[in-house]
C-alpha cells in the first residue's frame, strides 16, 4: 500500500478536509525523474493492447516538486517557479483547461471534484521541475504526480501506487490530452530499477529489479547525461504512432526489436555485464531512430557519432527524440574526453545520479523564511512576484 510520510496532527476544516493547521504549515511532495533506457515506444497505444509493451527504466536524483502553502484569504494561487509564470482563480471552481498550467489545473480538479469555496482554506500552490520542458526525462509526468502526492497528502486520500500511476496517466492523457505513452507515470510513482510491462491502460506491471549495489555504482560512475537543446517542432510520438497504425513494416519491426532488446538488457543488467549493456543500448538507438524521421536531429547524429568515436559503447536520447537528454555509457578512462568533446560541441554535460525511491509527500509545520537580502530575490519570492494583484 502506497503510504504518505506524516510529522505532525493538524487541525481540520468543518468538512474533515485540513485546513493547514498554522499559517507556517506546508504540504511537500516530490517524484523523481527517470532514464528511459530501452522499451520506449513499445509502451504507446496500440502497441501494448497488440503486442504487450516492455519498457527498463531507472529513476535518477532528479525531481519534479510541488508545495501547497495555505492562506487566510479565499484564492488559489498558482506559481510555476521554474518557467516563471503563474495564476489566480476562485476557490472551488471547476478550473478551465485554456492552454495555461492545463497539467495543474487537470490535477487540482481531479483532487478537488465539488468541493465548495466554503469549505476550503485559501490554497497557493509552487511547482517546479528540475530539468527543461522536453527534456525526455519524464519531468511532466512527474510533475503531475508530485502535484496529486501533495493533495492527497492534504486530503488524507489513500491510494496504492498502481491506482496513484493510473490516474496520473489520465490527468496527463485523457483528461489534458497531451499524446505520450504509460511508462513515466509508473516510473515517478514506484521509483528505482523497473522492468514495466504494458498490456493497456490499467494493464500494468511493475517488476523491481534487485540489481548488485555494486553494478548500479558502476553503471552510475560510467553514465554521461548530455543535454543537446529544446525538442524541435513536430510531435515525435505522433510520427510513431501513426507509422505503427499505417502498418509501416519497418516501424512495426523496429519497436518488435526494440521490446526484445529490452529483455536483453535487463538480462545483461541483472549480470553486471556493463558491456554487453552499453552494446545493447547502440542498437536500440539504431532500432528506434527507424520508428520516425523525428527521433533524431543532425545535432544529436553528430555528437552521438563524435561520443562513439572517441570510446562511449552505447547511449540514445531518454524520452521520446528530437531533443532534450542523451546518455552515453562511457569506459571510466574516456569518460573525461568525451565530456570535454561534447562540451566544446555545445553540449551541456552532468553526472548521474540514481534514485531509489519513488513519490513521497510529507507535511513542515515550520518551513525556512522567506527573507531575501537587498538586492537578492529567492525562488519564492519570484513566485509571489507573478501572482495577480
Amino acid at each position: 500500500m502506497f503510504r504518505f510520510l506524516r510529522f505532525v496532527p493538524i487541525r481540520r476544516g468543518g468538512d474533515g478536509m485540513d485546513d493547514g493547521g498554522a499559517d507556517t504549515m506546508i504540504i511537500r511532495a516530490r517524484a523523481p525523474l527517470r532514464l528511459s533506457f530501452c522499451g520506449g515506444g513499445t509502451d504507446l497505444p496500440p502497441y501494448p493492447e497488440e503486442r504487450g509493451g516492455l519498457v527498463l527504466s531507472a529513476t535518477i536524483g532528479r525531481y519534479a516538486w510541488a508545495t501547497l502553502r495555505f492562506l487566510p484569504e479565499k484564492v488559489l494561487r498558482i506559481h510555476s517557479v521554474d518557467l516563471h509564470t503563474g495564476g489566480q482563480y476562485g476557490l472551488g471552481d471547476r478550473l478551465e483547461l485554456d492552454g495555461h498550467l492545463d497539467l495543474v489545473k487537470a490535477a487540482i480538479n481531479r483532487m478537488l471534484p465539488g468541493a465548495r469555496a466554503e469549505d476550503l482554506p485559501g490554497l497557493e500552490v509552487y511547482l517546479e521541475t528540475e530539468a527543461p520542458a522536453g527534456s525526455g526525462l519524464g519531468g511532466s509526468s512527474a510533475l503531475v504526480a508530485a502535484l496529486l502526492g501533495a493533495m492527497a497528502e492534504w486530503r488524507r486520500h489513500r491510494y496504492d501506487k498502481y491506482e496513484f500511476a493510473h490516474m496520473a496517466w489520465e490527468v496527463e492523457r485523457l483528461d489534458v490530452g497531451v499524446p505520450g505513452g504509460m511508462q513515466d507515470q509508473y516510473a515517478a510513482v514506484f521509483g528505482g530499477f523497473n522492468l514495466i510491462e504494458f498490456y493497456g491502460p490499467g494493464q500494468v506491471v511493475v517488476n523491481p529489479l534487485r540489481i548488485d549495489p555494486q553494478v548500479i555504482d558502476e553503471l552510475q560512475y560510467n553514465l554521461l547525461l548530455v543535454y543537446v537543446g529544446r525538442r524541435r517542432p513536430g510531435n515525435v510520438i505522433e510520427d510513431q504512432v501513426r507509422g505503427y497504425r499505417e502498418r509501416r513494416a519497418e516501424v512495426r519491426a523496429a519497436l518488435d526489436r526494440i521490446r526484445e532488446l529490452t529483455v536483453a538488457a535487463k538480462r545483461a543488467l541483472l549480470r553486471g555485464r556493463l558491456q554487453e549493456f552499453g552494446e545493447i543500448l547502440h542498437e536500440a538507438w539504431l532500432a528506434k531512430k527507424r520508428t520516425a524521421s523525428t527521433v533524431t536531429t543532425p545535432f544529436v547524429e553528430e555528437a552521438y557519432e563524435e561520443a562513439r568515436r572517441l570510446g562511449a559503447i552505447g547511449g540514445k536520447i531518454s524520452g521520446a527524440g528530437g531533443g532534450g537528454y542523451m546518455f552515453l555509457l562511457c569506459p571510466w578512462t574516456r569518460k573525461q574526453a568525451i565530456a570535454d568533446r561534447l562540451r566544446a560541441m555545445g553540449g551541456e554535460v552532468s553526472s548521474v545520479s540514481f534514485e531509489p525511491g519513488g513519490l513521497r509527500a510529507w507535511r513542515f509545520k515550520e518551513p525556512l523564511a522567506c527573507r531575501p537580502l537587498p538586492g537578492e530575490t529567492t525562488a519564492v519570492a519570484v513566485a509571489e512576484e507573478l501572482a495577480p494583484a
